[in-house]
């Protein structure tokens, strides 16, 4: 069985404060099927409700030689652990909180102008679209097991 552990969170803040889609570092929050709780994207789309990317693929990026900061793919959660080869209905287990794989994040478009040759370099390991089974809590650090593979 594949483990790891979550090395960051990222949510986007609803307009309050500061900036509209301001995208911020956290270390933990609170999800369930319909997303992030106090996410600006919460109950916003049924399949797509988050994203996990995995260091892989920043570890691709720095060995092109690209500097980009962790986050800007735009995912929710970042392991340490390669999951890429997970199908959708894949279950993983993340703290107590479970997580059903929805499918691959197949959108690289606005990635172009962080680097031309990003969406290709990257392609097929970009993260994976996962939505929480029921409520629970995700914090940096947790421990991350494969339960099912999809």
């Amino acid at each position: 069985m594949k483990s790891g552990k979550v090395l960051a969170l990222y949510m986007t803040m609803p307009d309050m404060l500061i900036r509209t889609g301001h995208r911020m570092s956290c270390e933990d929050f609170e999800c369930d099927p319909d997303g992030i709780l106090e996410d600006s994207n919460y109950e916003s789309d049924q399949d797509y409700v988050m994203m996990l990317t995995c260091q892989t693929t920043y570890d691709i990026i720095e060995e092109a030689e690209l500097v980009l900061e962790k986050g800007v793919l735009m995912e929710n959660v970042l392991v340490d652990i390669d999951l890429y080869g997970l199908k959708k209905g894949s279950v993983i287990e993340l703290g107590d909180t479970l997580l059903e794989v929805t499918g691959p994040c197949e959108s690289y478009g606005y990635l172009m102008a962080l680097a031309p040759e990003l969406p290709e370099l990257i392609r097929g390991k970009r993260g994976l679209f996962v939505r929480p089974l029921d409520h629970g809590k995700l914090s940096v650090g947790d421990e991350v097991k494969v339960l099912k593979e999809g």
